[in-house]
C-alpha cells in the first residue's frame, strides 16, 4: 500500500514539475522578444493573462527562475529522498504551487462565469478551455502530493486554497464601497450643475462666461471631476465661454450606452457627443492627466474641430505608469485593489502625494476627490480604463499633430515623470514646453499661480 502511494505521488510530482518547467520554457521563449502565438506582447498580455502586463525580459526572466525553482522542488519533494531540512522546504513550496494553481483555477471558473470585465474572446476561451482546467487538474495534484500521507493534511492543503480565493472573489466582485450619495460639492453652490443628454452619456459639466474668445473645453482630470479646474475656469471665463466636462467614470456623469468601451475610441467620442450635443464646431481643449491624453486623442482624430491643445502632465506616450496603477491591469486584481483604495484615508494619501504644496490638500479638497469617487461607476472606470486605453496610437501621431499646443509640466510630478516633457517638445510640431520648479501632477490644484497665467496667454 505504501509502495503504491509512493509510486502515485511520484507520478503527481513529475507531471506538475514537467508542466512549471514547460510554463518556464515558453516564458524563456518570450524573453528574446518573440510573441507567438499572439501577433505583439500588448496582444500576447492580453490573451494570456487578460490584462495588460510587460511582456518584456525584466518581468519574464524573475518569472522564469520561479518557476524553474518550482519545478525543481516539487519533483524533489515527491521523490521523498532529500534530506529533511530541504524535504520541509520543498514541501512548503509545493504547498504554494498547489495553493496558486488552485486559486487561479477557481477565479478562472469566475470569470468563465462573466465574473468581472471581459478581456475579449479570445482570453475567455482560452481560460475556459485550458488555463482553468490545466489549473485545477495539476493544482488538486500538488495539494494531493503535500497531503500524502496524511489526511489532515491533504484536507488542509485542499481546503486552504478554496478559502483564500472565496476571500479575494468576495472582496474583488462581492463587496462594494459604500457610496457617498448625500454629499454637496462647495464647488457647485457656486457654479451649479448642467446636464446634457446623449445617446453616449448624461454629461455633466459647468459652464461660465462669455467672452468672445473661441470656446474652451476643460476635460476634468483623470479619477477626478470638474472642480480641479476651478482656478482656471474663473480666469478664463473672462474673455471666453467655458466648459468644464466631466467624461464617463468622472465625477456626476452617467454612460447611457450598455456598449460603451472603455478606450481611446469611447472617451473621444463621448467627447464629441458632447460638442455636437452643445454645437460647438470648434473648441481650444485642455486636459491634464488622462484628460491630457483624451484632448490629444481628439484632437488628432478630429483635427478641424480643435483649434489648441492644453496638455498638463498628459498621458499621450507609449510608456509604463506607475506600479500602483499597473496593477490594476490585472484581473481580480484590479478589482480588489479598487475596492480597498476606496477608502477616504486612502483617497487622502494619494491625493495629497499628488501636491507639492501640501497646505492646499486641505481636508475640503479631499473630500471633493474622495466623495464623488466612490460611485460604483466611476470606481469601475479606473481599472477599465487601464486596462482599455492603448497610448500606441496617440504617440504614432504626434508628429503629425498640428494645433499649436502648450505642454506643461511639474518638475517634482510622482505619477508622470517630468523628462516626458522633453518627449512631447520634441514630437509635436508646435508645441510650448514650460516645466515649472515646485509643482506636482495635480498642477490645477498645486500650482495655479504658474498655471492659470501661462493658459490665458496661450488662449488669449
Amino acid at each position: 500500500m505504501r509502495s503504491d502511494l509512493r509510486r502515485w505521488a511520484g507520478r503527481a510530482g513529475r507531471a506538475v514539475a514537467t508542466l512549471l518547467a514547460l510554463d518556464a520554457c515558453v516564458h524563456l521563449y518570450w524573453t528574446t522578444g518573440a510573441t507567438w502565438p499572439a501577433s505583439g506582447r500588448r496582444s500576447l498580455s492580453i490573451n494570456v493573462l487578460g490584462g495588460q502586463v510587460p511582456f518584456t525580459p525584466g518581468t519574464l526572466l524573475p518569472l522564469v527562475a520561479i518557476l524553474t525553482v518550482a519545478a525543481v522542488a516539487v519533483l524533489t519533494f515527491s521523490g521523498g529522498r532529500a534530506r529533511r531540512l530541504i524535504h520541509r522546504l520543498c514541501g512548503v513550496v509545493t504547498f504554494a504551487v498547489a495553493t496558486g494553481m488552485l486559486v487561479r483555477g477557481l477565479v478562472g471558473i469566475a470569470w468563465a462565469c462573466g465574473v468581472g470585465d471581459g478581456s475579449g474572446t479570445t482570453f475567455y476561451w482560452l481560460n475556459l478551455l485550458l488555463y482553468t482546467p490545466v489549473c485545477l487538474l495539476f493544482g488538486a495534484a500538488a495539494a494531493w502530493l503535500v497531503g500524502v500521507p496524511d489526511h489532515l493534511g491533504r484536507a488542509v492543503a485542499l481546503a486552504l486554497p478554496l478559502v483564500l480565493t472565496a476571500g479575494v472573489l468576495v472582496a474583488a466582485y462581492g463587496w462594494q464601497p459604500g457610496e457617498q450619495r448625500g454629499y454637496r460639492s462647495p464647488f457647485l453652490a457656486s457654479v451649479p450643475s448642467r446636464y446634457l443628454d446623449t445617446p453616449i452619456a448624461r454629461f455633466h459639466y459647468v459652464q461660465q462666461g462669455q467672452g468672445g474668445g473661441a470656446p474652451v473645453v476643460l476635460l476634468s482630470p483623470g479619477a477626478a471631476w470638474a472642480f480641479a479646474w476651478q482656478e482656471q475656469l474663473t480666469a478664463l471665463s473672462r474673455t471666453h465661454t467655458v466648459y468644464v466636462l466631466d467624461l464617463p467614470g468622472q465625477g456626476f456623469t452617467s454612460v447611457r450606452d450598455p456598449h460603451f468601451t472603455w478606450d481611446l475610441k469611447g472617451m473621444t467620442a463621448a467627447i464629441d457627443a458632447f460638442l455636437n450635443g452643445l454645437r460647438l464646431p470648434q473648441v481650444a481643449l485642455a486636459g491634464n492627466s488622462w484628460s491630457g491624453g483624451w484632448a490629444l486623442a481628439y484632437a488628432q482624430r478630429h483635427p478641424a474641430r480643435v483649434s489648441r491643445l492644453a496638455l498638463l502632465a498628459p498621458s499621450g506616450l507609449d510608456e509604463r505608469d506607475p506600479a500602483t496603477w499597473e496593477a490594476l491591469k490585472m484581473p481580480a486584481v484590479g478589482e480588489l485593489l479598487t475596492n480597498l483604495a476606496a477608502g477616504r484615508s486612502f483617497t487622502a494619501s494619494a491625493v495629497r502625494s499628488l501636491f507639492v504644496h501640501k497646505e492646499r490638500a486641505t481636508d475640503a479638497l479631499v473630500d471633493e476627490m474622495w466623495a464623488p469617487g466612490t460611485a460604483k461607476a466611476n470606481l469601475r472606470s479606473n481599472y477599465r480604463l487601464e486596462r482599455g486605453l492603448d497610448w500606441r496610437e496617440t504617440e504614432r501621431a504626434l508628429p503629425a499633430t498640428r494645433q499649436p499646443a502648450l505642454v506643461i509640466w511639474g518638475r517634482q510630478d510622482t505619477v508622470l515623470p517630468v523628462r516626458q516633457a522633453r518627449r512631447f517638445g520634441t514630437l509635436l510640431p508646435r508645441a510650448e514646453v514650460h516645466v515649472l520648479e515646485g509643482c506636482g501632477h495635480a498642477l490645477t490644484l498645486d500650482c495655479p499661480g504658474q498655471v492659470t497665467p501661462l493658459m490665458e496667454a496661450f488662449l488669449r
